[in-house]
């Protein structure tokens, strides 16, 4: 009633700004009813990281394609001898191998209800353990505990977030084979637009599925590899220095390695999806 008396005292010009108003008020509401909701907590984000425009195609020698009714899962991944075709359960991930073409047994990834990795079953079985910010700590054969891989982090240069610092690679007896130290240039770093797994996970784990929590804020400056001998002495040690090109997106679509005395270890390209904008 009250609004058919403020229709019948306002000019034609006044009712038609209320009606796009009261038009736009009901449509607001609706995008607010179907829009997804963020993830409960921290360690959920960890698990559930959304692809962003831009989605990376190729990174190297290895091609990615996604799914079709979901761009953010990835479908396949693919080099010049080996592919995985991922597809999908609730707390399950299988990928069917094929090398040069031919089947070989299917590879399994166990979810917990975060959506993070607790076991993946390979050519081993490994288990993955988290710590309560949801970052991955911990990697061990399950038939032989030994074999294990420990993962620590470090404040990062936001001052409350956590990078991977250190990882350690351990033997079936127990021994220190080799430990990773990552530095990723502190106040002057580089975001990490388009963050990937890193290289330290089991043969035949995929480092496209971003199911291990977060690792990493910047880009990651250095590298020290050292390596140890059986008796537990460090037998050497490699310093290993990136270096960027940056696409428009701020995404990495070179990256380059080289020892600290400037020999190269490799160049690696990587092509994007370009955004699509919707008029």
């Amino acid at each position: 009633m009250m609004i058919m008396k403020l229709f019948r005292s306002t000019s034609l010009f006044i009712q038609g700004i209320l009606i796009a108003g009261m038009l736009s008020a009901c449509q607001n509401e609706s995008d607010t009813a179907l829009a997804p909701q963020a993830p409960a907590n921290t360690s959920d984000q960890n698990a559930r990281t959304a692809v962003a425009a831009g989605t990376l195609i190729k990174d190297g020698n290895t091609t990615l394609a996604y799914n079709s009714q979901d761009p953010t899962l990835l479908w396949k991944e693919s080099n010049a001898n080996t592919q995985f075709v991922f597809t999908y359960a609730p707390q399950l991930i299988s990928a069917m191998k094929f090398t040069y073409g031919n089947p070989a047994p299917e590879y399994k990834y166990f979810l917990d209800t975060f959506g993070r990795c607790v076991q993946t079953v390979t050519d081993k079985t490994y288990i993955y353990e988290y710590n309560a910010d949801g970052q991955l700590t911990k990697i061990y054969n399950k038939y032989q505990p030994d074999e294990r891989r420990e993962f620590s982090y470090a404040v990062d240069a936001t001052g409350w977030k956590k990078s991977l610092s250190t990882v350690k690679f351990y033997d079936e007896q127990g021994a220190k084979t080799k430990e990773l130290t990552f530095t990723y240039g502190g106040a002057t770093g580089i975001p990490d637009k388009h963050p990937l797994n890193p290289d330290v996970f089991p043969a035949g784990v995929s480092k496209y599925l971003r199911i291990f929590g977060n690792f990493n804020t910047n880009l990651v400056q250095l590298l020290i590899e050292d390596k140890y001998l059986p008796n537990g002495q460090k037998a050497s040690s490699t310093t290993h220095a990136y270096s960027y090109t940056l696409g428009t997106m701020g995404k990495a679509k070179n990256i380059t390695v080289k020892k600290i005395n400037g020999t190269l270890v490799s160049s690696t390209d990587r092509t994007y999806t370009m955004p699509k904008y919707n008029f």
